[in-house]
């Protein structure tokens, strides 16, 4: 009697219309600022990830996502890409409508082990001549241009994503937000590309490293690497914050202790500065957000260990990503960066 009592009470009595909508308005804003502030409040939110470039360190990065697959409730929301970053991306999310969490493990897979047994000058020069291949990669990209050194301007991932890559499917309603960045060579300015805009000559364009490859042309304009201008793009994921979790994979890390002595280290350093300068500005002011960068330890030889294709280095470059993921799921309440 008491409980049907309190249904009729309950029944009988209504909040005026004003307060209800003030209610749960106070509400979705409690709401909204938990899922800024507190990532325990967002486990059930899709992930938004930002994917920064860096040729075969890319690696890396499919290491990460290859775990974060693994996960039952991990769900994708949108991807933003720079050059290698861009080319995970597509790979992924081309999987990920095909066939879910399996057919985007199943992609970058298949992309990361086409790459691994292309054709190197990497793995030929020191057999061929005696001499360290970055050396020689680095003097190279100084006095030739690929205008003169390859005049068909052949680039092998071209190949390799046309067929991995189903950008018709990627141009759909349903697929998940992509934000690609390349360099306009005339202005130096970063353009996204987003769905709509999405072929194989976009992520080419993102990939363009203008030592390796002429620039890439898209309706009438010139574009180098994305790298160099938005690497990778944050400012497309923020409308997405209160709705994913925004997750960063870096490859240039942010933090080196101590100060670099030789030509060749402080040539190294100064590319990951350059490489996490457009991080740094587009982070700025930007609420919460996780990150998941390539440990300290893996410190690259030189700038053109990005080059190197070597099959073995791919895979330890994964395992390293995995083995980050797998510490970043792990931790009890993974704070976001500051």
């Amino acid at each position: 009697m008491q409980h049907n009592s309190l249904c009729v009470a309950k029944t009988a009595f209504a909040w005026p219309e004003p307060l209800t909508r003030a209610s749960a308005a106070i509400h979705r804003l409690a709401l909204a600022v938990a899922r800024r502030t507190d990532p325990r409040a967002r486990e059930d939110l899709g992930f938004a990830l930002a994917l920064q470039g860096g040729g075969a360190l890319g690696a890396f990065t499919w290491g990460v996502l290859d775990r974060l697959l693994e996960t039952p409730d991990f769900r994708l929301a949108a991807l933003s890409g720079a050059s290698a970053g861009a080319a995970n991306a597509v790979v992924m999310a081309s999987g990920w409508m095909a066939g879910g969490r399996d057919g985007a493990k199943e992609a970058l897979d298949h992309f990361w082990h086409r790459v691994g047994v292309l054709p190197s000058l990497w793995r030929r020069l020191p057999t061929a001549f005696g001499f360290d291949p970055s050396w020689a990669l680095e003097m190279a990209s100084t006095v030739v241009s690929p205008y003169d050194f390859n005049p068909l301007n052949h680039n092998p991932l071209r190949p390799i994503i046309a067929e991995l890559a189903d950008f018709d499917r990627l141009r759909r309603a349903d697929a998940p937000a992509i934000f690609v960045s390349a360099t306009e060579v005339e202005t130096g300015r970063a353009r996204i590309f987003d769905n709509s805009e999405l072929r194989l000559e976009t992520v080419l364009a993102s990939a363009c490293l203008p030592h390796l490859f002429q620039a890439v042309e898209i309706d009438g304009r010139s574009y180098w690497d994305g790298g160099y201008t938005a690497n990778p793009p944050i400012d497309p994921l923020r409308q997405f914050l209160r709705q994913a979790r925004l997750l960063l994979v870096l490859v240039n890390p942010r933090r080196r202790a101590g100060v670099p002595r030789t030509a060749r280290d402080i040539a190294a350093r100064l590319n990951q500065v350059l490489g996490n300068a457009s991080v740094w500005r587009e982070i700025d002011g930007l609420g919460g957000y996780d990150a998941i960068e390539l440990p300290e330890d893996v410190n690259p030889s030189s700038t053109t260990d990005k080059y190197n294709n070597d099959w073995r280095y791919i895979q330890q470059l994964k395992d390293r990503g995995r083995d980050a993921a797998e510490a970043w799921l792990s931790a009890a309440t993974p704070v976001p960066s500051t």
